[in-house]
């Protein structure tokens, strides 16, 4: 059976963006994605129950038998953020491919079952993957659904071409700068220049991390929501009001450090700003303060020690108490993507700059980007920096770009088909995928 059969209207391919922040799911050709998931899932380890033990011994008549029990798994916004004794949070994904295959199909029955609601058999499946993505990871992610889940076609795609098509072309520069790292992939002719990639652990969880050490400077103190049970607005020089909720389990560390990411996170995309220019401590002192309140009650107006924090993407030396060892900032990151790139594409690429993920939502990003590369590119090239204009478009552009990819009639006979899986094996995606 080929992927050919696919072309008509009553079967519509699936699109799914697995990244390190979230897992976006959703029908190919629709807008948006139907699902939005977060990439982590919660753990709890199975309560030691000694009269249990002890019975189980007994009958086998051994002193020495482990019995063992299944771990409870939970999925999804709601679910996670639970409090639970004996319960971590634990990801899938690492270095921007899968690492935890177990969490990762957890996840994929998840969306099938809870987002998608549909079967699995049902649906041809368009994976998106990083340009730097491992062959074994890529087959074996082949392998997974067509074995586990029974797919009948499947196809895997780069997620910096996907962003050039949801954005209306077929090559460019795309800086991505997600949550774990940042990474400029030259895109020519609707393919990955993979040899030209550069990437850097800069993202947005270092930015949090930063913003972190900024508020324990400050003697201001993050607590969790999880904490909170109810809260007395105060003025600004008053010490917060709260009181804590009675009768909360002993949480793990990593729930705890998930929760005040959750924290932190929203107060990096309200208050946070990127200077156009390189920074400058008079300008930034005069420019308006911002409001946060924090999950406590505690409100302050940040000043310009809220343009500081980013800063780090674009100069390293604002990096606080963190080694800038492997760290590269992302305007010299693009200069030399452009640079490792044939000398004939380099124009198009720098007229073509896209951002894309989620610190590109930083006010001032684009703007900046454009003044660092203006200064690095040669003089002759037409330099253009460009990103979707809302922040739904940019947070989704590769889910966006594979949702019009997968609806296309002329990809139709691109799938690769059950039958061809079953005749080559799971080394047909190095072949068909590019």
């Amino acid at each position: 059976m080929s992927g050919g059969i696919y072309g008509g209207d009553d079967v519509s391919g699936l699109v799914f963006d697995a990244g390190s922040h979230t897992f976006r799911v959703g029908f190919a050709g629709e807008e948006y994605p139907k699902g939005d998931t977060p990439s982590f899932v919660a753990i709890q380890e199975p309560e030691p129950d000694e009269d249990v033990e002890m019975k189980e011994n007994a009958e086998k008549k051994t002193s020495n038998v482990h019995v063992k029990r299944d771990k409870n798994v939970f999925i999804g916004t709601t679910k996670i953020i639970v409090p639970r004794a004996r319960t971590n949070i634990q990801g899938f994904m690492k270095d921007g491919m899968i690492d935890d295959w177990d969490i990762f199909e957890n996840l994929v029955e998840y969306n099938y079952n809870n987002i998608l609601y549909s079967n699995p058999q049902e649906h041809p499946v368009l994976f998106t993957e990083s340009a730097w993505n491992e062959r074994s990871k890529r087959e074996r992610l082949t392998e997974l659904m067509f074995e586990k889940f029974q797919v009948p076609a499947f196809f895997l795609s780069k997620n910096a071409v996907l962003t050039t098509f949801s954005n209306g072309r077929t090559g460019g520069l795309i800086v991505d700068s997600g949550a774990t790292h940042t990474s400029v992939v030259p895109v020519h002719d609707g393919y990955a220049v993979t040899n030209a990639v550069v990437r850097s652990p800069l993202g947005g969880d270092l930015i949090t991390e930063q913003l972190d050490k900024m508020l324990a400077e400050q003697g201001i103190d993050v607590v969790p929501t999880y904490k909170i049970a109810s809260k007395e607005e105060v003025e600004e020089s008053q010490p917060p009001r709260w009181t804590p909720k009675k009768n909360l389990p002993a949480v793990t560390e990593s729930y705890d450090k998930f929760m005040r990411k959750q924290v932190l996170e929203d107060m990096s995309a309200s208050i946070l700003q990127l200077c156009d220019a390189t920074i400058d401590l008079e300008y930034a002192d005069k420019l308006p303060s911002t409001p946060y309140s924090l999950p406590n009650g505690f409100t302050k107006e940040f000043m310009a020690e809220r343009i500081k924090v980013p800063e780090c993407l674009f100069d390293l030396k604002y990096l606080k108490n963190t080694a800038s060892t492997g760290l590269m900032p992302v305007a010299q990151m693009a200069a030399a993507a452009a640079g490792m790139s044939d000398i004939d594409i380099r124009p198009s690429l720098y007229s073509a700059v896209t951002l894309t993920g989620g610190n590109s939502l930083i006010l001032g990003f684009a703007e900046r980007l454009n003044h660092e590369l203006a200064m690095k590119c040669p003089p002759t090239i037409k330099l253009r920096v460009s990103a979707a204009p809302t922040s739904t478009e940019r947070r989704f552009s590769a889910w966006i770009g594979g949702s019009i990819l997968a609806s296309l009639g002329s990809f139709q006979q691109m799938w690769i088909g059950k039958s061809e899986y079953e005749e080559t094996g799971r080394i047909i995606v190095d072949k068909k995928c590019p």
